[in-house]
């Protein structure tokens, strides 16, 4: 694919490498020919006879078009195209925070105080705007904000695949257990882990996911990453029912004590989107 041109509804791009890849998508670096700008190229193979993959291209695509003029935090998106054999969206070029918390690891050192509030009151801004709208994003992990503009410091939320809106006067709704076990909220999870358990979740899920990236940034691990594969920390959550995650220490009180409301495993002991926006971790200068 390298070096390849390819046209979108007309617009040429070449193919300049790829940059990710999902169980039946792939995403590449590509330059526009006409603007000369660089950007992420989404291809989604649509499998023969099956019409999943199809809905699912389509439910990300009328999501990312819908929230375009109602969340500034939302990847924009420039051009799609589809057709009976793959769908193709054509979005702002970043890389992901994964790429940038990897780079931490590898040279020993941690994000310091300011970008850590930076990256996360910026995320905290994106899920606000899609609680407001009454949609949960059900993924949020590093993975699934880019980061853009001058110096990377920007960020964009990516991935709206399992997205999905909640009626008004709803919190929650039943919904089969998805998203990432690292960043998966308990309530996501019940004792039937692996095999297709309905779980109550909501906006409450989302909040779990920051408190999970907030704790990442701040001491440099996950608090489940050392509980081995994805089954035994899926295990692990379904049996967080009585006792919270445990935070360690540290000398900002109010990241501290954030931390912990957000990763509270009872869900109505944690923060609203709102409660979080006016938190002194976020409304204090730091």
């Amino acid at each position: 694919m390298i070096g390849k041109r390819i046209f979108v509804s007309d617009i040429p791009y070449t193919i300049e490498g790829k940059i990710g890849h999902g169980l039946h998508s792939i995403v590449y670096g590509a330059r526009d020919l006409y603007s000369g700008e660089y950007v992420a190229i989404k291809i989604i193979s649509f499998t023969p006879g099956s019409a999943s993959n199809q809905q699912l291209f389509q439910k990300e695509l009328d999501m990312l078009l819908y929230l375009q003029e109602l969340n500034p935090y939302v990847i924009r998106v420039f051009n799609y195209d589809y057709n009976e054999r793959y769908g193709v969206i054509v979005m702002e070029y970043g890389k992901t925070l994964r790429d940038t918390f990897i780079s931490y690891v590898i040279s020993g050192k941690r994000m310091s105080p300011s970008l850590i509030h930076s990256f996360w009151s910026q995320m905290v801004q994106a899920i606000y705007y899609m609680h407001q709208i009454g949609i949960v994003h059900a993924d949020c992990k590093p993975e699934n904000f880019i980061q853009v503009g001058p110096g990377g410091t920007n960020l964009r939320l990516i991935d709206m695949g399992i997205s999905f809106q909640l009626p008004a006067n709803m919190t929650s709704r039943l919904q089969t257990a998805a998203g990432t076990p690292d960043y998966v909220s308990p309530e996501m999870v019940n004792t039937r882990v692996g095999l297709g358990a309905q779980s109550k979740y909501g906006y409450k899920s989302d909040i779990w996911a920051l408190g999970i990236i907030l704790f990442e940034m701040t001491f440099g691990f996950r608090p489940l990453q050392n509980l081995g594969g994805n089954r035994t920390k899926l295990t692990f959550l379904a049996r967080l029912t009585k006792r919270d995650i445990v935070v360690p220490n540290h000398p900002d009180r109010d990241l501290y004590d954030i931390i912990r409301w957000c990763l509270r495993s009872n869900p109505r002991r944690r923060p609203t989107i709102e409660q979080i926006l006016n938190h002194p971790y976020l409304t204090q200068k730091r």
